[in-house]
């Protein structure tokens, strides 16, 4: 994840908000994080242990994380929103 990054970084893929993203989770203790899409939507991925500390990273670096979990079904949503939750979301 984190050398796929560099090479969508490298040809202009992103933003520098989006790499101050990914860097806030690596910091954080990401195993990988990297923009996904195009880059364009403003999204990125990261793969955590401590998915806590990853997503008040992110939010404090300025972006809205959700913390998902893998399961048997896919990937669901734990319910637990980061940032703000905009008032018409619950």
């Amino acid at each position: 994840m984190n050398i796929d990054h560099g090479l969508l970084d490298g040809v202009g893929v992103g933003s520098a908000k989006l790499s101050r993203l990914v860097y806030a989770a690596r910091d954080a203790g990401a195993y990988g994080a990297k923009i996904t899409g195009t880059g364009g939507g403003g999204c990125v991925v990261a793969l955590a242990g401590d998915a806590e500390a990853v997503a008040s990273a992110i939010n404090d670096a300025g972006g809205y994380a959700i913390i998902t979990k893998a399961s048997e079904a896919g990937v669901a949503c734990s319910g637990k929103l980061y940032n703000h939750t905009p008032a018409n979301r619950k």
